[in-house]
């Protein structure tokens, strides 16, 4: 049986689509289309005119949709969990994330994408991605108009780093960068398995995008090697997105990360054959993320999908009521359900309350085995969250306590305003911070030292390295600052 299945890739400013039909023996492309999203009219978004011309070139009825949005939209956790239990990481999420988000989680949609590290058998690693919920609504509002439903909604670039982490014959690391106009996002992928997704925006010229990319790849490098303690080396880095159509990036990233760069043509690693593609009618860099979408709707490839729950229940519930509707049952009869509904309703509901208390409680007995005495589990875990984050602050050796973020704000005003300066690292330990960096001069590095020394905020501050680079054009450094 034929299955149509369409791929949907919403970007900041354009749009693409890939409709794909498939068998149990082959693929192929019925339509594809690629639409830059206008500026929005009176009364009508530019999202929404650019669906329309989609919908207006090809059939999309009766279609299985995998849809996509903007990654820079989302934020992103790598976190370690002490167990595999998909429901038990799901219950224990939004408890792992409150303490590092700047906004309510409930206001959240949250997934994770499971790295399944070998060995590791005494904890799961994961990478744990939140979106707001209104941003979603915005998008399955503007889909649901055209009559598309789709059953996974992901973010930008991620299906295709999934099609080509597991592509045969290809390096296992390597780093995917997709670009948009102004932002990028990195999946760093080793052993053939998504590790780490971050985002970033860039700069509108050509030599300071590079100089941004070149500098989130090294951080993204970097946090490998400290978060999961394996040394990472990437052998290629892979490009493609709408940016590419802007500037050439391969050269200059090229030259200042002396790693072989290409762009993408997924055509040309993937494992599955798809049948009407014209090459001269295909642009790679727009349409790619749209037909990864569709084959790993036709892979049945798992990984984050944000229309789950909160939303997915809502569209049931319509179409519930709009088959009712249409049914035409007599209003004696919908009355006599309404009120069997309400009574059903009542008692699961009941059963899912004392279902949700045993959970409460084998969490908070899990997470916190030192407690013995359990009267209020609910409450008494957010006591213990409570406690967590009054230890969430750097501790200095005068017992005084200070927050991260005011130990950035002291070193940024600290730091001269007209100095060659680039900061390249920045770790907390207890009661000191370790900053890395590289400027133009030695007399540079003094003059950095000498302007945070005079804070009252910090004990002593010590240069533990300086040396020239390769290059001979910039001055590495290494400050302690004891707090």
């Amino acid at each position: 049986m034929n299955r149509k299945i369409l791929g949907l890739d919403i970007r900041n400013y354009a749009v693409s689509a890939v409709l794909i039909k498939s068998s149990t023996k082959s693929a192929w492309i019925e339509a594809h289309e690629s639409v830059l999203i206008p500026d929005q009219k009176e009364g009508e978004s530019g999202l929404t005119i650019a669906l329309e011309t989609i919908v207006e070139n090809m059939d999309t009825s009766g279609c299985v949709c995998v849809a996509s949005f903007p990654a820079d939209l989302v934020t992103y956790r790598n976190i370690k969990v002490p167990f595999s239990n998909k429901k038990k990481i799901i219950q224990i999420l939004p408890y792992e994330l409150e303490p590092t988000l700047p906004f309510p989680v409930e206001d959240l949609i949250i997934d994770f994408h499971t790295i399944n590290i070998s060995g590791n058998h005494d904890h799961t690693d994961l990478i744990v991605a939140g979106v707001e919920k209104s941003a979603v609504k915005t998008y399955l509002d503007a889909l649901t108009s055209f009559k598309i439903e789709p059953e996974i909604l992901t973010i930008s670039g991620y299906s295709t780093a999934l099609c080509l982490a597991g592509s045969a014959g290809t390096p296992e690391n390597r780093l995917f960068v997709d670009i948009e106009v102004d932002k990028a996002t990195i999946f760093a992928v080793a052993g053939r398995r998504i590790f780490i997704i971050r985002s970033f925006p860039m700069f509108s010229t050509y030599t300071s995008a590079v100089k941004s990319l070149g500098t989130g790849i090294r951080q993204t490098v970097a946090s490998f090697t400290e978060l999961f303690d394996i040394d990472f080396e990437p052998e290629e880095i892979l490009l493609t997105g709408w940016g590419l159509e802007k500037f050439n990036f391969e050269k200059g990233l090229s030259e200042l990360l002396e790693l072989p760069v290409k762009r993408t043509e997924l055509f040309r690693e993937i494992d599955i054959d798809i049948e009407n593609y014209t090459a001269s009618s295909w642009s790679p860099e727009r349409m790619d993320n749209a037909l990864a979408l569709a084959l790993c709707e036709i892979k049945r490839s798992d990984g984050l999908n944000f229309h789950k729950g909160h939303f997915a229940g809502k569209e049931l519930l319509a179409k519930y009521k709009s088959s009712l509707t249409k049914t035409g049952i007599l209003a004696g009869i919908v009355l006599a359900l309404a009120l069997l509904n309400f009574l059903l309703n009542a008692y699961f509901i009941n059963r899912k309350i004392d279902r949700l208390n045993q959970q409460i409680t084998k969490i908070f007995k899990t997470t916190f085995p030192e407690v013995t005495k359990i009267v209020d589990p609910l409450q008494q875990m957010k006591v213990k969250i409570e406690e967590a984050k009054k230890r969430a602050f750097l501790s200095s050796e005068t017992a005084k306590q200070i927050r991260i973020v005011d130990v950035l704000n002291e070193i940024s005003k600290r730091t001269p305003a007209k100095a060659d300066i680039e900061l390249t690292r920045f770790i907390a330990g207890q009661g000191n911070v370790l900053i890395s960096g590289n400027t133009d001069t030695f007399n540079s590095v003094d003059e950095i030292k000498s302007q945070i020394e005079q804070s009252e905020l910090f004990q002593k501050v010590t240069i533990t390295s300086t040396n020239k680079e390769k290059s001979g054009s910039r001055i590495q450094f290494k400050l302690k600052v004891i707090l």
